[in-house]
């Protein structure tokens, strides 16, 4: 009953700084979808996410915006305690962002996708081929070659590894009126998290904030569901010339004629996953997603670390031995004498 009371009441203090201005915080999928009208910064001793969301709230609102976005937060090169954070200014009547002319690579009549287009749309098959290819060109034609005798409109090549002196490549390809993907936001709460029950049961606009069954990752496709979805084979390509085309065509007749309906499986958020040696995992959250939850402890700790994935191990271990299901690196201070740095992570059941 204590640690639910505790986080109840947490809940609510950090609500309420919310509430006390007016200009929202943008989604990154709401903020390229508008036109911004100022970019500002701010600077603070913020210990915490929600700390440096209600500054720059509040700061948004003295410069008349209706909403902001936070594009990045760091650590003032001249104070180890001060966090600096970057935002972007939108006005109420913020006109849509223009969208880029692509100028994508054409290959056998078939588009190359870059993967910022290729991860919003649904492919309607996956190429996996396996062959010599000695450059990129040759893989792209390899590619397009055989999204082109399906009648693709685009394709984006999501892998390649090694396999002796060959490569196994797998490509999506896409109609010209490919549907777009049911993306989950790279914000979203985790939906097996304390934060993320609590904001399923309140429902409405919190509910929408957590992982949803049945949509995808917004930064990687799923390989295996893809080929279980499309009963899809790896078209060898060592072979003959003949030999290849009779491959192909078996497993292009393969693919049409033996597909079965696959239920689509909930995709998570792909995160920064840390593994500990008996087997344990553990997710970081980013800034915006950790923002959006209540922490249920923070702890510290000191010492000389090379590499953004060492500090992300120690963090990662100690918040498992603490019984958190994720965790959150909220600020890293330098020491002003000497390498080693102190490093405060927010725990999240």
């Amino acid at each position: 009953m204590i640690t639910l009371k505790k986080t109840i009441i947490a809940t609510s203090v950090a609500l309420m700084p919310f509430c006390s201005f007016a200009a929202q915080q943008l989604t990154e999928e709401q903020a390229n979808s508008l036109q911004s009208f100022k970019n500002i910064t701010i600077r603070g001793a913020f210990y915490t996410d929600s700390d440096y969301v209600m500054a720059m709230s509040k700061a948004a609102d003295n410069e008349g915006a209706a909403s902001f976005y936070i594009t990045t937060t760091n650590i003032s090169p001249s104070n180890d305690t001060l966090r600096i954070v970057y935002a972007k200014l939108y006005k109420s009547d913020a006109p849509k962002a223009v969208e880029q002319t692509e100028s994508l690579r054409k290959f056998e009549g078939v588009y190359e996708y870059p993967k910022s287009k290729a991860i919003r749309l649904e492919p309607f098959n996956i190429v996996r081929i396996r062959g010599y290819f000695p450059t990129d060109y040759d893989i792209n034609q390899a590619i397009a070659k055989e999204a082109s005798a399906q009648g693709a409109y685009g394709f984006y090549i999501d892998s390649r590894s090694e396999i002796g002196s060959n490569l196994q490549i797998a490509a999506y390809i896409f109609k010209k009126d490919a549907p777009e993907r049911k993306l989950q936001p790279e914000d979203a709460i985790p939906y097996d998290s304390e934060a993320g029950q609590l904001a399923l049961a309140k429902g409405g606009d919190a509910a929408m904030q957590v992982e949803k069954p049945g949509y995808y990752s917004p930064s990687a496709f799923n390989e295996k569901y893809y080929a279980d979805k499309f009963n899809n084979k790896v078209i060898d390509k060592t072979t003959t010339t003949t030999a290849t085309a009779t491959t192909a065509k078996v497993a292009t007749s393969s693919n049409t004629e033996t597909t079965t309906p696959v239920v689509t499986e909930p995709q998570r958020v792909t995160r920064y996953t840390v593994t500990l040696p008996d087997g344990r995992k553990i997710q970081e959250l980013n800034d915006a997603t950790a923002a959006k939850m209540v922490a249920f402890d923070t702890l510290k700790f000191r010492g000389y670390y090379v590499t953004d994935q060492e500090i992300s191990y120690q963090a990662g271990k100690r918040a498992i031995e603490a019984g958190a299901k994720y965790y959150h690196i909220a600020r890293v201070a330098h020491d002003s004498k000497g390498p080693n740095i102190t490093v405060f992570i927010d725990l999240y059941r």
